[in-house]
């Protein structure tokens, strides 16, 4: 492990380990002295309450060094905030979270969310489908721990918008995990 702390990257919904933007971002913080993880859920049928998913991840932690930092792409975030609780967790991030999707309320991520004791940082794109900002700001309002960074245009993908996803996230981690 190293002095700054172990990083679990989780890929969106059906997305592997070596989904690019995890790719990009693994290799930026470990040069930052962070040990990295990316890892992809079990695929099948998704649990309602994700029960499935977050055990795997509480199993997949007692593997690694703490403390710990969960940065989650869209579906990863909704797996990560559920364990943003825990005492060895110092920081999430959520990477497009998919709060409320039209027509998909989902109230146990919001919920999640106001609960998280951790430092969350949500990197949303103002034109975000899947969680639009409104939803995001008022979700993430509740809770003083978090913060929300826009990217200007961009959509749940982030497109051109991505390096800058990528900075802000490396230079928040940085901030936090000294």
């Amino acid at each position: 492990m190293s002095g700054r702390g172990t990083v679990v990257l989780l890929p969106g919904f059906g997305g592997r380990a070596s989904q690019p933007i995890l790719v990009k971002l693994a290799k930026r913080l470990a040069a930052l002295g962070f040990d990295c993880h990316r890892e992809a859920p079990p695929r099948g049928k998704v649990t309602p309450g994700l029960e499935r998913e977050v055990a795997w991840l509480e199993r997949l932690l007692a593997t690694l060094a703490p403390p710990f930092v969960l940065i989650g792409r869209s579906f990863g975030g909704r797996i990560a905030i559920r364990l943003g609780r825990r005492r060895d967790v110092r920081a999430v991030v959520l990477l497009g979270f998919p709060v409320r999707p039209p027509g998909k309320p989902r109230p146990l991520d919001e919920e999640a969310l106001a609960r998280a004791t951790a430092p969350t940082l949500i990197v949303q794109g103002s034109a975000d489908e899947l969680g639009p900002l409104p939803v995001v700001r008022e979700a993430a309002a509740g809770n003083p721990r978090s913060e929300v960074l826009v990217l200007g245009g961009a959509g749940h993908s982030f497109g051109r918008q991505e390096a800058s996803a990528l900075d802000a996230t490396a230079r928040w981690l940085e901030a936090r995990m000294r």
